[in-house]
């Protein structure tokens, strides 16, 4: 097809858009369009008022398309009627989803109509299928620039309607958490009727990554709560690269002590977990259980941490003081060589199996015969038995791989 319609396709459109600006014609066309939107969206009639807000944006639509339609190159742009719907949906949580559908309802309608036009053609000419390519491209055309800019102002509306929402609810935590605001209806009200008298399990989810955005800790904050089966649970931004979340339960929340995200964004991240507790205290204390965890998480250290595998870990903290207790208790088997290493890994899975050397070497795929040589060598670098010292080797190996990465500073 030549880059400029025929005299005859011209000729065809210029009557076209003097026929269907009519009033009458377009009174028919809106009625038509909108009925068969309504139908086949029948969950949009209990929305008061939209069906007549769809009949504007359809005329707005409508003419507008027909004074583009001679033209060159259509020079579109997003009608007030439409735009003020976008608005509106995104404030009364309409999905995108529908209002994409609608406009794919009126394209088909478009398709189906000027189709029917088309056939009274005489099949003779030879430019009856340049006039149904130029018809369809131009109409398909705008319907693809409308749900683009639809979504657009779709999205931020919800992102304006988030932030305003998240400062309001980062004011009423804050106040929580600081032993501020004690009365749980209020709490509930402001924070858009989540259940304070529930039990509550904290969540903090963050990533040190520069390349993740606030996007990618929230698309990995729906794919936790999926897999923890989270239904609605609380999201609050309090600002860096950091999501606060509390999933509210009638009963203390199970959770597997080896779970771990699926395959995901999640797995790319650092996941503290409190315990579960009940009521205003207990939102404010998983919290801080989960905070005082990830505190003693080395940054390298990805994956999920659960407070109460830990509980002791994020007791004991780390400050100087600390470190010097596990300076003295590890002694040369504190080490950076990878030999001191593999006997530091040994000795942590021998005290984690209880002591039993069979079970370490199964869980290590050694000869258990390895694993006694080893323990000889680790007691060694230590002065004194590995038995005799478990709790304390314990708690040092532990410290030194979850805190500090493996190695002192």
């Amino acid at each position: 097809m030549p880059s400029e319609p025929s005299g005859w396709v011209q000729d065809w459109v210029r009557r076209f858009v003097q026929t269907e600006s009519d009033d009458d014609r377009l009174d028919s066309w809106v009625e038509r369009t909108c009925g068969r939107i309504m139908a086949e969206l029948p969950e949009l009639g209990s929305r008061d008022g939209l069906a007549e807000q769809i009949g504007e944006a359809i005329r707005e639509h409508w003419l507008n398309f027909l004074i583009q339609l001679p033209q060159p190159a259509l020079s579109f742009r997003l009608v007030a009627s439409a735009e003020r719907i976008s608005r509106e949906s995104a404030q009364t949580s309409l999905p995108l989803e529908t209002l994409n559908r609608i406009y794919r309802i009126a394209q088909q309608g478009t398709w189906e109509y000027t189709t029917e036009l088309i056939s009274a053609v005489d099949d003779s000419r030879p430019e009856r299928t340049e006039l149904l390519i130029y018809l369809w491209e131009r109409a398909s055309d705008w319907i693809d620039r409308s749900i683009n800019e639809t979504s657009r102002v779709y999205h931020e509306a919800r992102r304006h309607i988030d932030v305003g929402r998240n400062a309001l609810w980062l004011e009423t935590v804050s106040r929580v958490l600081d032993g501020n605001l004690l009365e749980g209806r209020r709490v509930s009200a402001e924070l858009g009727g989540y259940p304070i008298a529930d039990h509550h399990t904290a969540l903090i989810v963050t990533t040190s990554e520069q390349r993740q955005t606030m996007e990618d800790l929230e698309d990995a904050c729906r794919h936790l709560a999926a897999d923890l089966g989270l239904r609605q649970p609380l999201v609050v931004r309090p600002g860096g690269r950091q999501l606060w979340i509390w999933a509210a339960t009638r009963r203390p929340m199970p959770l597997d002590p080896g779970f771990t995200p699926s395959e995901g964004p999640a797995q790319g991240m650092r996941i503290a977990i409190g315990a579960s507790k009940p009521g205003l205290v207990g939102f404010a204390s998983s919290h801080w259980q989960a905070r005082r965890t990830l505190g003693v998480v080395h940054p390298d250290r990805k994956g999920v941490h659960q407070y109460d595998q830990m509980e002791l870990l994020v007791l004991l903290g780390c400050d100087e003081t600390v470190d010097d207790f596990i300076r003295r208790t590890l002694g040369d088997l504190g080490g950076a060589l990878d030999h001191q290493v593999r006997l530091r890994h040994t000795v942590a899975s021998y005290l984690a199996a209880g002591g039993s050397v069979d079970r370490a070497a199964s869980q290590l795929s050694v000869h258990r015969n390895t694993i006694r040589y080893r323990l000889q060598q680790a007691s060694a670098l230590l002065g004194r038995d590995v038995g005799a010292m478990s709790s304390e080797l314990a708690i040092a190996l532990r410290h030194l791989d979850v805190t500090h990465g493996g190695q002192l500073p």
